[in-house]
C-alpha cells in the first residue's frame, strides 16, 4: 500500500491545510505532505473500516526518523475512533486532541528543526486548538457516524440531536476553550525558523477563523459543515502578511507557557513538566 502522493487529492480534501503548507520551504513541504498522507490514510482505514494492515503504514515514513513515541501516540488516538467510547470530561477530550493533533504539532517541530523542549509546548497547543475546532465543525457528520465528542460532563445523556440548543451551547464552550490554546500557540510563533514561520501563522489564523465563523452561524452549523470561503481565506492571507511583518518577523518579547493548559496530558511525551 502506498501513501497518498497525489498533491491534487490533498488540495481537494484539505484546502486549509494545503494553503498553509504552500508557504513552507519545498524540502520541508514534501516531508509534511508525507506525514499528512500517513495520518490521513491511517485515519481513513479506521473510519471506513477497510481490511488493511495498519502496521504496514509506519515503515512508509521511517526515512523521516520521527520520534516513535509521538507516532505511537498518534496511532493510539486514531485507533480510539475504531471502538469509539464517549469522553467523560474535557480532560479526556484534550488527551484525545493531543494524540491526534498535538502530536502532529510535535512532528512539525521535528521537521522544522525546533529542538527546544519548551518551544514544543506551543506546538502541542496549536494542534489541540485545531482539533477542538475540527470537532465543532464536524459535529453533524460525527453524530451521523455515532460519535459524540462533546464530553458527558458538558452534555449528559446518550440521545443527542444536532438541532438541540444545548449542543450549540457546548460547541461555543469548546471554541472558547480552543481560543486559550490558540493564544498560547501564537506565543510560540517566534520560536519557529524564519522561513517556515509565516506558514504556521497562516494555518493558525485559518483554523481559528473557522471556529469564529461557527459561532456566528448558529442557524447554519446544523445543516452544513462550516468552512471559510475562498474570499475569506484571501482576506486572512493578506491580514497574516501584515501581522507577520509587524508582529512576528522580529518578535523579541519573552513569554512563558501556561502549564495549566497541559494539566490533562501530564506525563505525556513533551508535555509541560511544570504541572
Amino acid at each position: 500500500m502506498a501513501l497518498v502522493k497525489n498533491i491534487s487529492l490533498i488540495k481537494k480534501n484539505s484546502k486549509t491545510f494545503y494553503l498553509a503548507s504552500a508557504f513552507l520551504p519545498h524540502n520541508i513541504k514534501k516531508k509534511v505532505l508525507e506525514v499528512y498522507a500517513f495520518c490521513r490514510l491511517y485515519d481513513d482505514i479506521i473510519d471506513l473500516k477497510l481490511d488493511n494492515n495498519l502496521d504496514s503504514l509506519q515503515p512508509k515514513i521511517k526515512h523521516l526518523n520521527l520520534n516513535e513515541k509521538v507516532i505511537e501516540q498518534i496511532k493510539t488516538g486514531i485507533d480510539s475512533d475504531r471502538n469509539f467510547k464517549r469522553y467523560n470530561n474535557t480532560h479526556e477530550l484534550i488527551q484525545y486532541s493531543y494524540r491526534v493533533a498535538g502530536c502532529v504539532g510535535l512532528i512539525m517541530c521535528e521537521l522544522l528543526k525546533v529542538k527546544n523542549a519548551k518551544h514544543k509546548y506551543h506546538a502541542i497547543d496549536l494542534g489541540v486548538a485545531m482539533q477542538l475546532t475540527n470537532i465543532c465543525r464536524d459535529i453533524s457528520e460525527d453524530l451521523t457516524n455515532g460519535r459524540v465528542y462533546i464530553p458527558k460532563t458538558m452534555l449528559p445523556g446518550d440521545t443527542i440531536s444536532i438541532k438541540d440548543e444545548a449542543v450549540f451551547v457546548c460547541i461555543t464552550e469548546l471554541l472558547v476553550l480552543s481560543e486559550k490554546y490558540y493564544e498560547s500557540a501564537l506565543h510560540g510563533i517566534k520560536h519557529i525558523p524564519m522561513r517556515s514561520r509565516f506558514s504556521i501563522l497562516l494555518a493558525l489564523r485559518l483554523y481559528q477563523a473557522i471556529g469564529k465563523k461557527i459561532k456566528r452561524s448558529k442557524n447554519k452549523y446544523s445543516v452544513k459543515k462550516i468552512n471559510t470561503t475562498k474570499f475569506e481565506k484571501f482576506v486572512i492571507l493578506i491580514s497574516c502578511f501584515f501581522e507577520f511583518l509587524f508582529m512576528h518577523l522580529f518578535s523579541v518579547r519573552k513569554t512563558k507557557h501556561n502549564p495549566e493548559l497541559h494539566e490533562a496530558i501530564k506525563g505525556f511525551p513533551f508535555a509541560n513538566e511544570k504541572i
